[in-house]
């Protein structure tokens, strides 16, 4: 990769990583941080220059160099600070930037509106990559990444095959997917191919899923070969992360029980999640963890917000005999000692989204999941004007060209998957999957912005 020159904003864990990763390989690195005890620490160990001040002001921006960067990153506690912050190195002529926000739902339905009024070109949130994590374990699939899309209304998903898969053992053509789904491309190491109905995959192959967000999870289940179970899940710790993964496992066959010390925040809880068991209660309190038949259950995941809680609470879970113990911590420095103590499935939201920025550099700055083959291909959402020579037309009447999948339609509350009798309307968001080599056929056929 060419030098580059990167101005971070927050020097946080995921700062800290960012800017000694990229500064071990050459690259021009400038932090930008308000607390004297983190500048401190960068001063004292890494190679960088580091600006003091707050990062949303325009002379802090200028200072650090923001409107020549190639990329500016803000990954500081504040989500309003970094939009902000965001948007003016912009302003200055940073060429993209990349912004970490906490909550889960500002990623899944508000992400076009953010990424638009705030001109940011990568969006991410840490409770969503942490919990998109929690449930693939908790469910055992062999989800590598999700996208979502439409705001929401239709997701991506990246699912490693194996050989019991049904896309393994017989041509695409074959294999029967849920309505409003589709195949849209294998990954066999850095070869992407975009599969007629002829084509299997092999045992190790990604495969790319599009489908809305009512079928997906059919969808994936078909295509991991896994059959799904979740059983009993204890949950630990009723906090926003809890909540999420509450919430998503609700949809399942799955007995939930929440164990939250705080008696209001267990009382709301109760509250907003009647099918499930809420236990107020200290989830370290191995007494109680043996009233409530912890041991019974299929997987224990420590969400609160103390780290040693969580440790604690995961080997108290495992001494009961829990087949599965998942654990939040948030100093992800101190992984490595939980896994000496046998706790193999630890998650860290910094790590996380270091890692999500990190697959984003390396990628040439593509910003959707199929980047990861290096702009092989891209996801665009494009709203259908009157102009557009698909407009009025049906899949079949187009003959779009294999490397251009029209992988879903969007039409007021309706979404679906659209088959070859289908016809596209003017005002339709469509979502097209696109080849490199494809690009100026899209610009022909559904010319404007993206939406």
């Amino acid at each position: 990769m060419a030098l580059q020159r990167y101005v971070v904003m927050g020097a946080g864990e995921v700062g800290f990583h960012l800017a000694r990763a990229l500064s071990a390989e050459g690259h021009d690195v400038t932090v930008i941080e308000i607390d004297p005890s983190k500048r401190e620490r960068i001063e004292e160990e890494l190679d960088v220059l580091v600006i003091a001040g707050n990062g949303a002001h325009p002379p802090v921006l200028t200072a650090a160099g923001a409107a020549s960067c190639n990329l500016f990153m803000a990954v500081s506690s504040s989500d309003e600070a970094n939009l902000a912050a965001a948007c003016l190195a912009k302003r200055l002529g940073a060429q993209r930037t990349v912004v970490r926000v906490g909550e889960a739902n500002e990623v899944i339905t508000e992400r076009r509106l953010l990424e638009e009024v705030f001109s940011v070109d990568l969006l991410l949130s840490t409770q969503l990559l942490t919990t998109t994590r929690i449930l693939n374990q908790i469910r055992g699939h062999n989800t590598m990444a999700v996208e979502y899309l439409a705001d929401g209304k239709v997701q991506l998903r990246k699912i490693r095959l194996d050989g019991d898969s049904p896309l393994t053992q017989k041509p695409l053509r074959e294999v029967e997917m849920p309505k409003d789904s589709l195949v849209v491309a294998y990954f066999r190491g850095k070869q992407l191919t975009v599969p007629s109905g002829d084509d299997r995959a092999e045992p190790g192959d990604d495969a790319l899923i599009l489908g809305t967000t009512a079928v997906i999870g059919e969808a994936e289940r078909l295509v991991s070969s896994s059959r799904e179970v979740v059983g009993t899940v204890v949950i630990a710790g009723g906090g926003r992360t809890g909540r999420t993964v509450a919430q998503a496992l609700s949809s399942f066959d799955a007995q939930i029980k929440i164990i939250e010390r705080d008696r209001t925040c267990a009382e709301e809880l109760a509250t907003l999640f009647p099918r499930c068991q809420v236990i107020h209660g200290d989830a370290t309190d191995f007494s109680l963890l043996q009233v409530e038949r912890i041991d019974l259950a299929d997987t224990f995941v420590a969400l609160t917000g103390h780290d040693e809680s969580n440790l604690m609470a995961s080997l108290l879970a495992r001494d009961l005999g829990v087949p599965q113990e998942l654990a939040l911590v948030h100093r992800a420095e101190t992984s490595h000692l939980w896994r000496r103590l046998g706790l193999h499935h630890v998650f860290s939201p910094r790590a996380l989204a270091y890692a999500r920025i990190r697959e984003y550099v390396e990628s040439g700055y593509s910003a959707n999941i199929v980047s990861l083959q290096r702009g092989a291909a891209v996801v665009i959402e494009r709203q259908l004007a009157s102009a557009s020579p698909a407009a009025g037309v049906t899949l079949a009447e187009m003959a779009a060209p294999r490397g251009l999948i029209v992988g879903a339609v969007v039409r007021g509350r309706k979404v679906f998957v659209p088959r070859g009798s289908d016809r596209l309307e003017v005002g339709d968001l469509v979502i097209l999957f696109v080849q490199e080599e494809e690009l100026d056929t899209v610009r022909l056929l559904f010319p404007g912005r993206s939406a």
